[in-house]
């Protein structure tokens, strides 16, 4: 990972290489901001921009990747040098990993592709781009309309090498909706039934407000995973790679005497495990879980990119960090959270798990969503969630975090 590049794609010395790259094509940059920078160690680090050039709204990539001369003429992509590095600049839905992304932008090629899965001509509604990471993966939310009325879609676009793998994992759990390959890396996943439990935590517009969930029905949706997510190739869970991220920290704006406390008291506490491997989701959190509309029993399970072999205990602690980072978004909208985690902490110390474990292992999971705050005072809050429960020893929502030493 190159951290002056790191440091250049969130810098505003970006303005003079996203004109450069627009001038190519006799564009003027008016406006630019940055969407989000994806960095992996031993790999290129990318970043999404918004930009509006002459009257235009576009999308653009920026990464380390490099770039033949035939992929740059194919992409319509710039290479633009820099003292941190040479940087390529192109304009989505172009991508060198991803040749879906043109065929998803293209409803007339769309409305093809999903014609034979609904068994009928079908013309695309809509399609809403929801994610993309550059290189990697994209999802869409498409309304495709025919004969037999409105059908909700979501598509992944993932590097179609990639595809046999990516649906094995789905396979491999019974509450992931059904799912086609598209051909070029597109994965069609049909809408899942039920409410998010993040909506369904969110008091302003949940079915249920102020319901108290079962966190035994949280956990139920875990045994919807087969012994066949044990063929598939293990994923490394957070608290493996938790440190792998403590420099994006510091790069974002974290104190580094502060996160490399956070790592050391992490690993000290962490416990090694020798047990056998369990199925595991890999992604398990509010807004992948679906619940019944009366929130009595778990509906559907979605995002199974991560299925695979593991140790549940990483699955609900993954759970657990993401419910402590809700609150950073909304404190009064999520003002049923701090019971939910009560009643889960309580739940899961019930069992085999260590109390001292599912602390550390939650505090690297924290370290691991932290990189993708939305700003300073929510990487504040996420570090000092971790930092809350290592000293009280539980897991509970902090009441108020803020850190003078960022």
């Amino acid at each position: 990972m190159n951290w002056e590049v790191e440091r250049l794609l969130r810098s505003a010395q970006m303005e003079v290489l996203l004109q450069t790259a627009l001038g190519s094509s006799g564009l003027c940059l008016e406006d630019w901001s940055l969407d989000r920078v994806y960095s992996r160690p031993h790999a290129e680090s990318s970043a999404r921009f918004q930009v509006l050039a002459s009257g235009h709204q576009l999308t653009l990539v920026a990464s380390t990747r490099q770039l033949t001369d035939e992929q740059r003429d194919q992409l319509g992509a710039v290479r633009c040098e820099s003292a941190a590095g040479s940087l390529h600049i192109w304009a989505h839905p172009t991508d060198p990993e991803l040749p879906g992304l043109r065929v998803v932008e293209d409803h007339a090629q769309l409305a093809q592709r999903l014609a034979p899965l609904l068994q009928h001509r079908v013309r695309i509604e809509q399609t809403e781009l929801v994610v993309l990471r550059p290189l990697r993966r994209a999802v869409y939310r498409v309304v495709a309309v025919s004969e037999l009325g409105y059908r909700r879609l979501f598509l992944k676009v993932v590097r179609p090498q990639k595809m046999p793998e990516l649906l094995a994992r789905h396979l491999a759990c019974s509450l992931i909706p059904s799912t086609a390959d598209l051909g070029d890396g597109i994965l069609a996943v049909d809408q899942a039934p039920g409410v998010t439990l993040t909506d369904l935590l969110y008091l302003p517009s949940s079915p249920l407000p102020g319901i108290r969930i079962d966190p035994q029905v949280i956990l139920r949706a875990l045994d919807s995973l087969s012994a066949q997510a044990l063929q598939l190739p293990a994923r490394t869970a957070p608290p493996q790679r938790f440190a792998s991220f403590g420099q994006a920290l510091i790069v974002g704006g974290a104190h580094p005497d502060r996160v490399h406390s956070l790592m050391h008291r992490i690993q000290a506490q962490l416990r090694p495990h020798t047990g056998p491997l369990e199925p595991t989701h890999g992604d398990f959190h509010p807004a992948n879980l679906f619940l019944t509309d009366d929130a009595a029993s778990p509906a559907a399970l979605i995002d199974g990119d991560t299925v695979g072999p593991g140790h549940r205990i990483d699955d609900v602690t993954m759970m657990f960090a993401h419910l402590l980072a809700l609150p950073s978004y909304d404190a009064a909208g999520y003002s049923t959270v701090p019971q939910l985690v009560h009643d889960l902490w309580c739940a899961v110390t019930m069992g085999a798990y260590d109390p001292a474990d599912l602390v550390a292992r939650t505090a690297a999971s924290m370290m691991a969503l932290a990189p993708g705050a939305r700003g300073p005072e929510q990487l504040d809050y996420y570090l000092g969630a971790a930092e809350h429960i290592l000293g009280c020893g539980i897991i509970s929502v902090p009441h108020h975090i803020h850190s003078p030493n960022m």
